[in-house]
């Protein structure tokens, strides 16, 4: 299972590609995933890297809001409801 740390380090990864991307075909990835839905985009290689970076990115900030939510419990039953620096949040 990976570290928030970690999954925050895929995400900034996948949003650079994701932005190089966006840069060269002048297109957001919300948009360019709609019309790849829809049917509407040629197959290509760059297509499916970008398809594969978006759902992977998907992933990623699912199993990151995960981490964080499971990582915020355990620190408020810890902290008797004394308020949470950020210092505490980061491990």
């Amino acid at each position: 299972m990976a570290t928030i740390k970690e999954l925050l380090q895929d995400i900034h990864g996948l949003d650079e590609r994701l932005r190089d991307l966006e840069q060269k075909y002048e297109m957001l990835t919300d948009d360019m995933f709609m019309l790849y839905r829809l049917g509407e985009l040629e197959q290509s290689k760059d297509l499916i890297r970008w398809v594969g970076y978006y759902e992977l990115r998907q992933e990623r900030q699912s199993a990151y809001a995960n981490a964080l939510r499971e990582r915020w419990l355990q620190l408020r039953q810890s902290s008797l409801g004394i308020p949470i620096s950020l210092q505490q949040v980061a491990v």
